[in-house]
């Protein structure tokens, strides 16, 4: 259905605001368009967000493990509640994972976990747009049925125009070496991203080449894992020279600032990572090692932690900020996302800037990054479809926080 979206102030990819019409023909931005006219009075219209590193179904898991490293994080907490997950719980889990990231403006997301089906029935109950990539580990013996699980959930999803498949090698410590390599042979069968956690904690590095023998940068790059279609998670333990290769081999860096930081693991290198050429973008990691969905509050703490480590107030310029939670994702996924551009995807989210936190209006977009109150987003499209105007339109949102809360009970008395 074509809209017709009348005194809106827009911000274009240029960063300027222009106020005029936008048009809507199906699911994308159109030069022209004639159908519903609704008049927004004067309200900001901008890209939705992309969160490029996440695990929705953690919500489940909020709150649980507080104060501790990645290790203890993992092995304590998460791995046992992991095993107790039923399909039912990842797609309730999902469903409120998803619910916040909307009412936060995140209109696209990458995430890597298990029970597929139950991810993407839960973003297309939402309304989402999104890569769910199968999380895949052989320590449990079990690493082969997980990647033709993975593939025949891309083959399903090949034609779908709102979630698509991925692969989601979970990292060097929880697959073999072997393992991880037939995952990235398999996944060159398929144009679609591939994304795994690459030296989060200040151990990995010195621990997999104890082990292996070599560095996990090198040994990654001897199997051909990085690529266009490569996203790594975290990176903040890669030096220079690594940077550099993967600048040249094409790949994407998710900057995950604030879990970085909750779980003690560091500063990802972000500065030289956009020095040498490497592609950023944002993401928030899960809601348990967060503990928030929202690509706004990383979009300012990840330039504030760079400056702050380098003593700089210039790191990392309003643009490239903006950029890193938008249109840098256009480059490693299969959607056209992160522009207003006539031909773009309608994935869109109309913010009153009447909110406290958005005046003066002089500056927009520093006070996108640095001030913005996700209060003052009012409506969130995604393909051309409303899919929040300060309540959800695809979902009950009450029943759905009842079911959660119930999933949530439940699996803490199951341990």
């Amino acid at each position: 259905m074509s809209k017709v979206l009348k005194n809106a102030l827009v911000l274009e990819k240029d960063f300027s605001l222009k106020k005029h019409t936008l048009y809507i023909e199906n699911d994308r931005i159109a030069d022209f368009a004639m159908g519903e006219v609704e008049d927004l009075d004067g309200m900001l219209i901008m890209p939705g967000l992309v969160n490029t590193h996440t695990h929705a179904a953690m919500t489940l898991f909020r709150g649980i493990a507080e104060d501790v490293d990645l290790n203890e994080w993992l092995f304590k907490y998460i791995f046992p509640r992991e095993d107790k997950l039923t399909e039912k719980d990842i797609y309730i889990g999902s469903l409120v994972g998803f619910m916040e990231m909307v009412k936060n403006g995140i209109t696209t997301f990458v995430d890597m976990y298990f029970y597929e089906d139950a991810i993407a029935q839960a973003a297309k109950d939402i309304g989402i747009r999104g890569i769910v990539a199968r999380g895949l580990a052989d320590t449990d013996g079990k690493g082969e049925k997980k990647l033709l699980l993975a593939e025949e959930f891309i083959k399903k999803h090949k034609d779908d125009l709102l979630v698509k498949g991925g692969f989601g090698p979970h990292a060097l410590y929880t697959c073999s070496t072997d393992y991880f390599k037939e995952i990235i042979d398999v996944s060159k069968n398929y144009d679609l991203p591939i994304t795994f956690h690459l030296l989060e904690s200040p151990d990995e590095r010195d621990n997999f080449k104890r082990e292996v023998g070599i560095e996990p940068v090198e040994f990654l790059d001897s199997i051909g894992a990085f690529g266009k279609n490569t996203i790594i998670a975290h990176g903040t333990h890669l030096n220079d020279d690594e940077l550099r290769l993967i600048s040249k081999r094409g790949s994407t860096l998710s900057y995950n600032p604030t879990s970085n930081a909750k779980l003690g693991n560091g500063i990802a290198p972000i500065k030289k990572a956009v020095e040498v050429g490497v592609n950023v973008t944002l993401g928030t990691d899960s809601a348990a090692s967060n503990n928030s969905l929202d690509i706004f509050s990383e979009m300012k703490f990840g330039p504030l932690l760079q400056r702050a480590k380098f003593h700089d107030p210039k790191i990392l310029k309003l643009e490239e900020i903006f950029k890193m939670g938008t249109s840098n994702a256009r480059k490693v996924l299969p959607f056209d996302v992160g522009t207003l551009e006539s031909g773009m995807l309608a994935d869109l989210i109309v913010v009153d800037i009447g909110n406290v936190s958005m005046v003066p209006k002089e500056n927009m977009l520093a006070n996108i990054v640095y001030a913005f109150d996700t209060a003052s987003i009012k409506r969130v499209m995604i393909g051309g479809k409303w899919v929040y105007d300060g309540e959800f339109l695809t979902v009950d949102g009450k029943k759905v926080i009842e079911d959660f809360e119930k999933a949530y009970s439940d699996l803490n008395a199951s341990l």
